[in-house]
């Protein structure tokens, strides 16, 4: 994607809002409008049963059903209230210890510093995944959850659910899995998993900002905590009237990446891989991490001796891409993901994540490793 002389590479930032989905969204700002909590009229109804249709296409694309989606403003509150059901739960059940993925996203990490719970937290592998057999030995009778980040927005490592999801079912404790970035990086069915809670989020698969959903298993939706109480909207789950129009975009953002998700990452995978292996080639960068299960449009490059903020500022406004993920960015800590993989402050200061996505062409690639090797030339 180009928008005026810019390369967009930061995908895994946010994506941009697919023309389809804005048609629904328009659609229903037209005809759905009314509050969809207004049981006394047709209007309301109308409202109501779109947002139902929506769940449902949500909860498809994930291998669950409707009345498993509970809606939120993002993937932030969705991993708040995850975490805020671990408190319940350790309440009712003794338990007092929240285990965490050491690379997990900022807001995972944020709301464990202020939960009441103990944390530890889930080393990861050589990858960047969660380290599934150090959980193994980390549960204990006392672990209220486990929360892990399912596809990393840095390193793009895509953790091991399989495994994972087995050693807690073994366990008899629950898991939540951050899925933000999943989507566009493999199918999942959380019900063949049989994970207990999952994350997403409506902007990292080009559908609109401002929704996410914190998705449920089997027998465990009434162990949710909101943190928005409202009025007892979607069955006291989370409150506040629910909104239509992002919801309905976000239904059919989930339908198109059901429909075309296998295709597309083949096709943003080789571009990825263009990309990277014409700049290792050039000996301009290297690639953090490995190739193998890892998001196909995740590119997270060394730029040895460059220090990454500054290259990317010679590199306005022709790319954007980012020096870690977007809530940490302008952080003059370096990535706390790249330090759990074992690099020091130095090397983390030199990475750059460029990601890839629907939008993105051969040219496009080609183009910004040009615009990369003059940044080079004139330093």
């Amino acid at each position: 994607m180009q928008v005026g002389d810019t390369i967009y590479l930061d995908y895994q930032a946010s994506t941009p809002v697919d023309e389809r989905v804005l048609k629904v969204m328009n659609a229903a700002s037209t005809a759905l409008f009314a509050n969809p909590h207004s049981a006394d009229h047709v209007l309301g109804w109308r409202a109501g049963a779109a947002i139902e249709a929506a769940a449902h296409q949500v909860a498809n694309l994930f291998g669950l059903q409707g009345d498993d989606v509970i809606f939120t403003s993002g993937a932030s509150e969705s991993n708040a209230m995850a975490i805020h059901t671990a408190v319940e739960v350790g309440r009712a059940s003794q338990r007092t210890e929240l285990l965490i993925g050491v690379a997990d996203h900022g807001s995972i990490l944020t709301e464990a510093k202020i939960c009441p719970l103990d944390v530890r937290k889930i080393p990861v592998d050589n990858r960047g995944a969660p380290n599934s057999r150090c959980l193994d030995g980390m549960i204990t009778d006392v672990t209220a959850l486990v929360s892990i980040i399912g596809v990393n927005n840095e390193n793009g490592a895509i953790a091991d659910l399989k495994d994972i999801a087995t050693i807690c079912r073994k366990k008899g404790v629950l898991l939540h899995v951050d899925l933000a970035q999943a989507p566009l990086a493999m199918d999942i069915d959380l019900l063949e998993l049989e994970v207990d809670f999952a994350t997403i989020s409506a902007h990292k698969l080009y559908g609109p900002k401002g929704i996410g959903a914190l998705l449920t298993g089997p027998g465990v939706s009434d162990l949710v905590k909101p943190v928005i109480v409202g009025a007892g909207q979607q069955a006291g789950r989370r409150g506040g009237t629910m909104p239509t129009e992002l919801i309905v975009g976000f239904g059919e953002a989930c339908e198109l990446v059901k429909d075309s998700g296998l295709a597309e990452r083949a096709r943003v995978s080789a571009i990825r891989d263009r990309f990277v292996k014409i700049l290792q080639e050039k000996q301009i960068a290297s690639l953090i991490g490995s190739q193998e299960c890892r998001h196909p449009g995740n590119a997270l490059l060394r730029f040895p001796g460059q220090n990454a903020s500054e290259l990317l500022g010679r590199l306005q406004p022709q790319i954007a891409a980012s020096t870690q993920s977007a809530c940490a960015s302008g952080s003059i800590e370096p990535s706390h993901v790249l330090q759990a993989m074992g690099y020091d402050k130095m090397i983390a200061a030199e990475c750059i994540r460029f990601s890839f996505g629907r939008y993105s062409t051969i040219e496009q690639a080609d183009a910004a490793v040009a615009v990369l090797e003059n940044a080079f030339e004139a330093a």
